[in-house]
């Protein structure tokens, strides 16, 4: 019987080496790597999805395409906008950096050195 920590769904660590080598301890391990994951169902509110859904919404903001209502909500009074005018269109700045930083790549005169030795 594989033992389990009492604060975690990951078999014990102090097990001997031939126990860790069976492929039922392996298992135990996989099935905890999913559950710590995947929350065991396919839910929304599990590791992957909120890591995924934070990439996508840094994603939205380096491109400039962020929802904007958060900023016309704490500029507005009482819901009216009408004594603003703005422009209401998020300013990407990352790209400007990409390309600075893709140009500045591009203009060095690199050269490779091959570490594997063809014969």
């Amino acid at each position: 019987m594989i033992e389990t920590n009492y604060n975690s769904s990951f078999p014990t660590q102090t097990v001997s080496d031939e126990e860790k080598a069976s492929l039922e301890y392996g298992l135990r391990v996989a099935r905890a790597i999913e559950h710590e994951w995947f929350g065991g169902s396919r839910s929304s509110n599990n590791r992957f999805s909120s890591n995924y859904a934070r990439f996508h919404q840094l994603r939205l903001y380096a491109r400039g395409e962020q929802s904007i209502q958060k900023y016309k909500d704490e500029l507005s009074i009482n819901g009216d906008l009408s004594y603003l005018n703005l422009d209401w269109k998020p300013v990407p700045v990352i790209p400007k950096f990409v390309d600075i930083v893709v140009n500045g790549i591009s203009q060095k005169k690199l050269r490779y050195k091959s570490i594997c030795s063809r014969s």
